[in-house]
């Protein structure tokens, strides 16, 4: 073996070595708890919605009963409340202008201009503050988008405070590595050691389960704050006009059907507001599927628009992005040898599957026209990805080279309109080889 083959060798020893003991390191963590419970995405998510629904209770309740819950301990619960309003961080702020903007919130917690407005004013604040600051600021943000009222400024918001509580994680977590490797820094100026060179583990030197904690979901933020980096840019150029929610609802053949009977029925831009409304809540969907704790909600609406418009493949094609974007998260977390992830991998996959599926079935295979490209191509890109993870999935490679078998007819489709897929086509193509070349298992004879 030549010098430099040793060197690669010792150094991949030594990264499996490395990833090794940080795996170690979070499986020994009770099951119960989640091994990011900072980046867990799902959790807020629930805490989102329970919020979302209080504060819909409220609005729905009577005069009286809204007297009641203010008197009594009925109603939400106390943390619930304050967030509704807003007071939880006001308090903690202190800001001028606070109080008066929590004052419009709890008498309409449903205001998007105010709910904007509050995080605005907080964002301008400069002083810092825990970690569970951030992560309530990110949840206040997030309300006024559950509630349905989805504003280019309300994305923002949401946004721009998943940025804020990432960066905010990163630091938190910098100050804590340094003070786990202050013996190992001594004379080193550490302002100007970047976070990147901390996660780094010395193979021969173990880590406790705090430390791999750590360093997992610092990794994690690094990653998740590079993907988001254009997120600003994009909510600027793509979403242009206010989308309510209730316009979606208002699309379904069942309220055409009672507005034709209550004689409302609109005539003449009827069709043109409905393709509107279709393409804001597509754009929508495409800027939510890089927000984690936003995926529910792009999964709601994607589910109404394909009552909507159930020959279309648009709606599937969104919601096989959302779930795309989820796996992603999933594999990422794989990669950096988080055990808890592979569990979920294969349910979220089928998810992925299904969802471009159904949009496959609704372009043409054999005329494609220039609208069936993204879904034919990432169709195939969906497939090429089952054969390089179908280990990690526990994939069949029968159920495989199936997948394959459709993606080469997608990826064929797609390069008569557009040849930049001819690599992606040669890339499948090989695949399908390598599976029909692989020698099936012998039969046991009885």
């Amino acid at each position: 073996m030549s010098d430099k083959e040793e060197l690669i060798s010792q150094g991949a020893a030594a990264s499996r070595k490395q990833a090794g003991m940080v795996n170690k390191a979070l499986q020994s963590r009770a099951s119960s708890n989640s091994p990011i419970p900072n980046l867990n995405f799902l959790d807020f998510q629930r805490k989102i919605i329970l919020i979302t629904e209080d504060i819909k209770k409220l609005r729905k309740s009577s005069f009286l009963m809204k007297m009641k819950n203010t008197l009594t301990s009925s109603g939400p619960s106390l943390d619930g409340k304050s967030h509704m309003d807003g007071s939880l961080l006001a308090k903690t702020s202190k800001k001028p202008g606070l109080d008066s903007i929590v004052s419009e919130l709890s008498k309409d917690p449903t205001s998007t201009t105010s709910r904007v407005k509050l995080i605005r004013t907080l964002m301008q604040d400069q002083r810092q503050y825990n970690l569970q600051y951030y992560k309530d600021l990110m949840i206040q943000a997030s309300l006024p988008v559950y509630l349905g009222h989805i504003t280019p400024a309300s994305l923002q918001v949401a946004s721009q405070t998943y940025r804020i509580y990432l960066r905010q994680l990163i630091a938190e977590h910098k100050k804590k590595l340094l003070i786990v490797r202050s013996s190992q820094l001594k004379n080193v100026n550490i302002d100007m050691i970047p976070v990147e060179s901390l996660i780094q583990v010395d193979p021969d030197q173990p880590i406790g389960d705090e430390e791999a904690r750590i360093i997992l979901e610092t990794k994690l933020a690094l990653k998740l704050l590079d993907f988001s980096r254009s997120l600003d840019s994009e909510i600027r150029a793509n979403i242009t006009m206010p989308l309510e929610m209730t316009e979606i609802e208002q699309l379904s053949p069942r309220h055409g059907a009672v507005m034709e009977f209550l004689g409302n029925k609109e005539i003449g831009s009827t069709y043109n507001k409905h393709q509107l409304i279709i393409r804001k809540a597509i754009s929508v969907m495409d800027i939510v599927k890089h927000i984690p704790f936003l995926h529910s909600l792009g999964l709601k609406m994607a589910d109404k628009l394909e009552e909507v418009e159930r020959k279309m493949p648009g709606p599937f094609l969104m919601e096989g992005r959302i779930h795309m974007q989820a796996m992603k998260l999933l594999t990422l977390r794989m990669m950096m040898d988080e055990y808890t992830a592979k569990n979920a991998l294969t349910p979220t996959f089928k998810k992925v599957v299904v969802a471009y599926r159904k949009a496959l079935k609704r372009t043409s295979l054999s005329d494609p026209h220039r609208t069936d490209i993204p879904v034919l191509g990432e169709f195939a890109q969906v497939s090429y990805y089952s054969f390089q993870h179908r280990k990690v999935m526990r994939l069949t490679n029968q159920g495989v080279l199936e997948m394959l078998k459709l993606g080469k007819k997608a990826v064929d489709a797609a390069t008569l309109v557009n040849r930049q897929y001819s690599k992606l086509q040669m890339q499948i193509l090989t695949a399908i080889s390598s599976l029909e070349n692989v020698p099936k298992p012998a039969v046991k004879s009885k």
